[in-house]
């Protein structure tokens, strides 16, 4: 068997099992040989998707973390096909310890939105409590589970945020951040504040 057949075969078993458990249970290390051979397939643009996302999952895995960080960085920049851009997207979510929200003053804003820019100098913070993969989400009060009141949803290109009465939605765009907006309330004093989450 060929070396691109093993690496279709590998993709294959990896694809039936993306919806179970799509993490890293635990970083390895790779020999040389095999980094080179999964950067050439993370950066090669006519490889097959599949090849492509285990070749980005093995480099996300590694133990170094210069790698995980080249892979998520250079295969986010590499990739032009949805299902790897998303499944990048995801995995750099997962590894944040907090959710920073740029907030962009315009002049469509309310005076109230304007206010709440400047009481946090232009970036909304949470912490994050609590990441499930497999559901897509993360949570930002309970520590256990995910409630819909108080988490971040991951559905395919697309961010919704929910907190404190606050929502906002987001989407992965060509310059590789989430872009969107933050509203702080439902009512007339304040609108859709456009906003940035920033994926590196």
């Amino acid at each position: 068997m060929n070396k691109h057949k093993k690496i279709v075969l590998t993709a294959t078993i990896f694809l039936a099992t993306i919806n179970n458990a799509f993490s890293c249970e635990e970083y390895k290390s790779h020999p040389r040989e095999k980094l080179q051979e999964y950067r050439s397939v993370l950066l090669n643009a006519d490889a097959d998707s599949f090849d492509r996302l285990f070749a980005f999952e093995q480099l996300v895995c590694s133990d170094n973390p210069n790698i995980r960080n080249y892979a998520l960085k250079k295969g986010l920049e590499n990739a032009k096909d949805e299902l790897v851009r998303n499944q990048i997207m995801l995995e750099a979510m997962m590894l944040k310890s907090r959710i920073d929200i740029h907030l962009k003053k315009t002049k469509e804003i309310t005076k109230e939105d304007k206010s709440f820019i400047d009481k946090h100098s232009g970036v909304y913070s949470s912490i994050i409590r609590y990441k499930d993969r497999e559901q897509g989400c993360i949570s930002l009060f309970t520590e256990s589970t995910c409630n819909t009141s108080h988490s971040v949803f991951i559905k395919g290109n697309k961010v919704e945020y929910n907190s404190m009465g606050i929502y906002g939605e987001f989407k992965l765009s060509e310059s590789n951040e989430l872009v969107g907006f933050l509203r702080v309330r439902e009512s007339s004093d304040y609108s859709k504040i456009p906003a940035v989450i920033e994926l590196f």
